[in-house]
């Protein structure tokens, strides 16, 4: 290289860095101002940004408008997790946060999905579109794979599956845009959490659940999905999730709304999903439809009748396996307990849930016998005749109960069941349906053949998942019989072993509650008296 070469490479190299310095300078500063104290003359240049429960009559140009519930976004914390359905303002919310935060000082941004084959399945063109809409084209600039701006913030475009090793060697991400993050697998989670990793990083997990066992779901839902179906958020030190819907968004377009009220008229399982952002339910095979389940909770205080009769508790010991254990405890018609674990073992177990028998008075306990060891059956033996309830061990595998019986008047019970498994589930079945029938349709039906289920339940969550996922199994080898699909049916299906369903069905198949109530049931919702 000569002389000059040289000077001249220096020369550019110089001017290249006086540019950094000056762009490294560079800031769009904001301020973040909730909804009743904005005063547009007192921020100079600073732009405000406000927080809105409901349309402003007026919307001042340079203003931002975002949704109330986009309020976390601008809070420090590890995890921040807005979740919800269709039209709620959830991602074009997180692109206006990391636009606005990427132009007032220098970030870097790893927008990224569970797979990503091209820039068009990125949320580029939302970011894009969002640098426009604020105003902001002239201090960035935007190629078909990046997004940077003048103070060096730039967002990255890349997918957690096809791209691992990118992921893993990629340093100083400051956040981590997971967009559609239902999809994301547990080890795309276990790859991607180490790697953002800079001081004071976060992780943004934007989502619309699909099913309750998604590792996203368990990850950020489970763990306080009691908490967010009441308060409609969960917050501690290092998680914010916020739920997320189209009710939520001031701005909803009218578009949308007709899509929307349309869906809820025609399809009102898939609205919930679609709309309101509830996991997807049972399959067309499933024997309980998820409304179903959902009328029951609280169904005792809705048709207005008290639990009485039986104080009954269904126990899966999971003797094998990594499925957890799990009681559930019905006072006749009414579920007023339910818990899964995975802790101790067997004999740990048993000794719950006889604890548990006693602390409630429970007058029966049925567990389920089948493939339970011979030291289990011994432990059971050991406790059972101490206390003042019974204990049956349930075989699934047996011939119907009262298999001469008529079911429904119609055909004989071992004609129409496969076996006391599938009979136990149908019965159950039943009551969901009857339930369902008198709380949305106004039907008076005995609140002995009905079911409810409490909502403080620690464990109400999994166990409606658990209810809406269990199928038929259909074949001519089953003699139009009706049959339940077993425990290994549902594994090799992907899904985790039914432990509270099957505790629920236990529970329900010692003999029926004796009589509680004096008058007809109180439909004070329907009219009846």
């Amino acid at each position: 290289m000569t002389v000059a070469a040289a000077f001249n490479k220096a020369e550019k190299k110089l001017a290249e860095m006086e540019q950094d310095a000056v762009d490294a300078t560079f800031s769009v500063p904001y301020h973040v101002v909730e909804e009743d104290d904005f005063n547009e003359s007192q921020f100079g240049t600073s732009r405000p940004v406000v927080f809105c429960s409901k349309r402003p009559e007026i919307e001042h140009p340079g203003t931002v408008y975002l949704p109330v519930k986009a309020r976390h976004l601008f809070n420090p914390k590890r995890f921040k997790v807005p979740e919800g359905g269709r039209g709620s303002a959830k991602s074009r919310s997180a692109a206006t946060a990391l636009v606005l935060r990427a132009a007032h000082k220098k970030t870097r941004i790893l927008c990224t999905r569970e797979l990503q084959h091209s820039i068009q399945e990125s949320v580029h063109k939302l970011l894009s579109d969002t640098v426009t809409r604020l105003g902001y084209d002239k201090h960035f600039t935007i190629t078909n794979t990046h997004i940077r701006c003048k103070n060096g913030s730039e967002f990255i475009f890349s997918g957690i599956k096809n791209n691992t090793n990118k992921i893993k060697s990629m340093e100083d991400v400051d956040v981590c845009w997971c967009e559609e993050a239902e999809a994301i697998t547990e080890a795309s989670w276990r790859i991607l959490t180490p790697t953002i990793r800079a001081s004071g990083s976060e992780v943004w997990v934007v989502f619309n659940a699909y099913d309750v066992e998604d590792p996203t779901y368990t990850r950020f839902i489970t763990p306080w999905a009691d908490m967010l179906e009441a308060d409609g958020f969960f917050e501690d030190d290092l998680h914010h999730v916020e739920r997320m819907n189209y009710t939520d968004n001031p701005w909803f377009p009218y578009e949308l709304q007709l899509e929307m009220e349309k869906m809820k008229r025609e399809n009102y399982r898939d609205y919930l999903h679609v709309w309101l952002g509830q996991p997807v339910g049972a399959s067309e095979n499933a024997i309980i439809n998820p409304l179903w389940v959902r009328a029951a909770i609280d169904a005792h205080l809705e048709l207005g009748f008290k639990p009485a009769g039986v104080r009954s508790i269904g126990f899966d010991p999971a003797d094998t396996g990594n499925d957890s254990k799990a009681y559930a405890v019905r006072h006749g018609s009414v579920v007023t307990h339910c818990r899964a674990w995975f802790d101790g073992d067997i004999t740990d177990a048993i000794t719950t849930v006889f604890d548990a028998a006693r602390d409630l008075n429970a007058t029966d306990l049925v567990f389920d016998q089948v493939g339970v060891g011979s030291a289990v059956k011994h432990h059971i033996k050991l406790l059972e005749g101490r206390d003042a309830f019974t204990t049956t061990g349930f075989l699934g595998n047996d011939i119907p109960q009262d298999p001469a019986a008529k079911y429904l008047g119609d055909r004989r019970m071992d004609d129409t069941f496969r076996n006391r498994r599938a009979q136990a589930f149908w019965f159950l079945r039943d009551r969901f349906e009857k339930t369902y029938r008198a709380v949305e349709k106004g039907e008076y039906i005995d609140p002995n053949e009905l079911i409810s289920l409490d909502s403080s339940m620690e464990g109400l969550s999994q166990l409606t998942s658990e209810l809406s996922r269990i199928e038929r199994k259909r074949g001519a080898a089953y003699n139009n019989q009706i049959q339940i699909e077993s425990k290994d049916d549902m594994k090799k299906r992907g899904l985790k072993s039914p432990g509270l369903a099957d505790s629920l069905m236990y529970a329900f198949s010692n003999p029926a509650p004796s009589k509680g109530w004096d008058k007809p049931i109180e439909y004070r919702k329907t009219g009846y008296a």
